[in-house]
């Protein structure tokens, strides 16, 4: 009783201190709230201003090369618009952004497509590369697609399950790539491996009023994840994890004692500290097991390849007396076989979901606290409004190209789902040298 006594006048005795210095905090507080209020107007300001345009990538009835690594070739010449980033300059003063891509399978109703939304200015350099790897396709410009559906959320006329994707380890750790589909059956059975199957035979299925929207958002990035995925090989390779640099408050409050104790050797008055230099640890591969090994060759196989940022959405919607709950799970379907027990898989963001528990969850037999219904619809709400502003994700995946190209590339004529749209006739070019009349 006693201690809680003093800890409660300790208490009041440190918010009445504070309050007398209020001149010293709360100036401190205001400039901290203003910088914050300021980033946010101007980059909202600048995401308005942005210029978008939505691309339909219409696919010919035969592509006879692999799809996928014609895919990973184009993600590879896209990576060309990175750009370095942006510096806390023009974030501040104008609100900039590093660009991004949208590529996007949708189906509505079981009419399945493809999509690449990107900025004006981008478009032209966007269908050079895609025409290189896909001479016979078409891509023309649409409207969005999801205005099929209300833009704000009905929950008197639809439900809905909206969720955002993550690793479930490390950046650095891979996922299985479509050249372990062709190697598994070989080319000829190449036609039921191909990793986007069960995805599209499920889109192909859906009733009318269902819609099903997967969105990949694309930001080109540079080698800094590289860097910072290192330690990850030092771990798998067995070497020692190189110590950070000190934080700059640390390394000023440690200035004053290195200088006195300069000037105390520099004057005799202390004998000068002999650093002990650590052996750096040899390791020999061979102490490796064989899983070992290839889970490390894969890893650094992985940050080999050109890297994109990649925040993955899914959205199920549809009208209420045609809602199938099991849709969403169905389509995991295609990340789970993607999974390896030891390297990487895909999983639910639990922090970008449309399902709430309530709260105090945890007090109730089936889970389900107070407040629920109000909390998941908000969510519900909030994740619907997320997916149709495509807006980047908080949260994202670091894909090279050829995990990319897995998760989406444009479907062979060996995949048989029904309602893809296709190209059905060959447009031809006019000769060259087809002459032309002259209006007066």
């Amino acid at each position: 009783m006693l201690g809680s006594a003093l800890m409660l006048s300790a208490l009041l005795n440190g918010l009445t201190f504070a309050l007398k210095l209020w001149w010293v905090w709360l100036p401190v507080l205001l400039v901290i709230i203003a910088y914050d209020v300021w980033f946010d107007y101007q980059l909202e300001k600048y995401l308005v201003e942005m210029k978008w345009v939505l691309l339909e990538i219409i696919p010919p009835l035969e592509i006879r090369y692999s799809s996928p690594r014609a895919a990973e070739y184009f993600f590879s010449g896209l990576h060309a618009s990175y750009g370095g980033g942006t510096g806390w300059k023009g974030q501040f003063f104008t609100g900039k952004v590093p660009d991004w891509f949208s590529i996007e399978i949708a189906s509505n109703s079981g009419d399945t497509h493809f999509y690449i939304r990107c900025l004006e200015g981008q478009r032209n350099t966007l269908e050079s590369i895609l025409f290189a790897q896909y001479p016979d396709a078409e891509i023309r410009i649409v409207e969005d697609y999801m205005d099929q559906v209300p833009a704000v959320f009905k929950p008197d006329k639809y439900d809905l399950s909206c969720s955002e994707f993550i690793f479930s380890e490390a950046q650095a750790y891979p996922i299985k790539t479509y050249p372990e589909f062709e190697d598994a059956g070989g080319k000829d059975e190449y036609a039921r491996l191909d990793p986007l199957a069960p995805l599209l035979e499920i889109m192909s299925g859906l009733r009318a009023g269902e819609h099903i929207w997967l969105q990949f958002m694309l930001r080109p990035t540079g080698k800094d994840w590289i860097k910072e995925q290192q330690k990850v090989v030092d771990k798998l390779a067995g070497k020692e994890e190189k110590q950070a640099d000190p934080h700059p408050i640390v390394w000023i409050l440690s200035l004053p004692l290195k200088i006195i104790t300069a000037l105390l050797e520099e004057f005799g008055l202390q004998k000068p500290v002999e650093e002990k230099k650590k052996e750096e640890k040899q390791f020999n591969l061979q102490g490796l097991t064989p899983a070992q090994k290839v889970i490390l060759e894969r890893v650094e196989y992985k940050l080999s390849k050109l890297a994109f940022k990649v925040g993955i959405r899914l959205c199920y919607i549809a009208d209420k007396d045609v809602y199938n709950g099991a849709r969403p799970a169905s389509v995991g379907a295609m990340f789970k076989q993607l999974y390896y027990t030891n390297l990487n898989s895909f999983k639910p963001n639990p922090k970008a979901s449309s399902s709430d528990k309530g709260t105090l969850g945890w007090l109730f037999p089936d889970g389900k606290g107070f407040g629920v219904e109000a909390r998941t619809l908000q969510k519900k709400t909030s994740m619907y409004k997320k997916h149709r502003e495509r807006k980047f994700t908080k949260d994202f995946v670091i894909l090279n190209v050829e995990e990319l190209a897995t998760i989406w590339h444009l479907p062979g004529a060996n995949i048989k789902a029904p309602l893809i749209s296709r190209i059905q006739a060959k447009k031809g070019q006019p000769p060259a040298m087809l002459p032309t009349r002259q209006l007066r």
